[in-house]
């Protein structure tokens, strides 16, 4: 089974910065950062690119979540949603609403959580 990775932090390329440099800081296999990325040149970073740190997902427990059936929309409760904002990740959004990260992710199946957009709605599970 593929071991499975959300954007646990953004990080904005600098001047001289190298994708090397950034893995190193982060502690993050180069390869990853570029997979996650879709960076195929790595020698092509460009200043003022925000790049996700992919961190381990936490494990999902061995228990089927309560989940809607298919056809049927959960609804969206305005107190339970989160906005994207710039520099949001999931793993960031978890724990500002004091929410686990597998449980934000099974509220929100349909999003890639490497492609949040300013805007998008979350579900937060209360």
């Amino acid at each position: 089974m593929a071991k499975k990775y959300v954007c646990t932090d953004i990080y904005t390329v600098q001047a001289g910065d190298t994708l090397y440099a950034v893995s190193q800081r982060y502690n993050v296999d180069v390869g990853l950062l570029m997979r996650v990325n879709r960076i195929s040149n790595p020698y092509n970073l460009r200043i003022g690119t925000r790049l996700c740190v992919p961190g381990p997902a936490e494990p999902l427990p061995d228990v089927e979540p309560d989940l809607p059936q298919d056809g049927v929309d959960m609804p969206m409760d305005p107190a339970a949603t989160h906005v994207v904002k710039e520099g949001d990740t999931l793993y960031m959004i978890a724990k500002q609403h004091n929410v686990t990260l597998e449980a934000l992710m099974r509220a929100n199946p349909d999003i890639d959580p490497y492609n949040l957009r300013i805007g998008m709605e979350i579900r937060v599970p209360q």
